[in-house]
């Protein structure tokens, strides 16, 4: 289909203006029947996707979607308050001298070390933590999606209810206060166009 193919093209434009190239990783897609339609409905086939979540995807998730709240920009506005601070203490300092001016510089300093430090600590361990290499499987069908995760179930309707972004090589889907990853590596490429047609077409983008 011409909407496919223009999707595909889009894709690859918008990764190479990123810098990025979008690698497979040999994962084989499988169709599925959906075993919930009603009898009155036709049977959907889905695709099968199996996978395991590296740790760096995790992090990429957890940062791009705002997990700990004092990254990005309200990192940046503290950054340049606490600058400004320790210019006016250091400025103050060689003026007169003033040993607490020197302080309050340092300590501004160290503020602003522990606004970018402590929370890039704090999401490269709660990303460890949930890397523990179990294996996920997503079902996708046009109506809905659904994440098995050991005895957990997640079902996303697609239905424009659910919100949906890509971050670099994950799409990231968001319903219910609940999330639900995919690397687009485990995609074969002759079905990426379909799988991201169904998730565009069934979500609502995430500001």
């Amino acid at each position: 289909m011409d909407y496919d193919r223009d999707l595909e093209t889009k894709e690859q434009e918008d990764q190479e203006e990123n810098g990025e190239e979008l690698e497979w990783d040999g994962s084989e897609a499988e169709l599925v029947a959906d075993d919930d339609a009603a009898v009155y409905e036709d049977p959907q086939t889905g695709i099968r996707l199996n996978y395991v979540l590296k740790q760096e995807e995790i992090y990429q998730c957890l940062k791009n979607t705002g997990f700990i709240k004092t990254t990005g920009s309200r990192a940046i506005v503290e950054t340049v308050i606490l600058a400004a601070a320790m210019v006016v203490f250091l400025v103050s300092w060689f003026t007169g001298h003033d040993t607490n001016s020197l302080i309050f510089a340092v300590v501004s300093l160290v503020l602003i070390g522990v606004v970018w430090v402590v929370p890039e600590l704090g999401l490269r361990r709660h990303s460890r933590r949930m890397a523990r290499g179990d294996e996920m499987a997503m079902e996708i069908y046009p109506d809905a999606i659904v994440l098995v995760h050991g005895e957990k179930e997640l079902e996303i309707p697609l239905d424009g209810t659910a919100q949906s972004a890509q971050y670099g090589n994950i799409m990231v889907l968001f319903h219910q206060g609940k999330m639900a990853i995919l690397p687009l590596r485990c995609v074969e490429p002759s079905v990426l166009p379909e799988v991201q047609a169904m998730i565009i077409s069934g979500t609502t983008p995430r500001e």
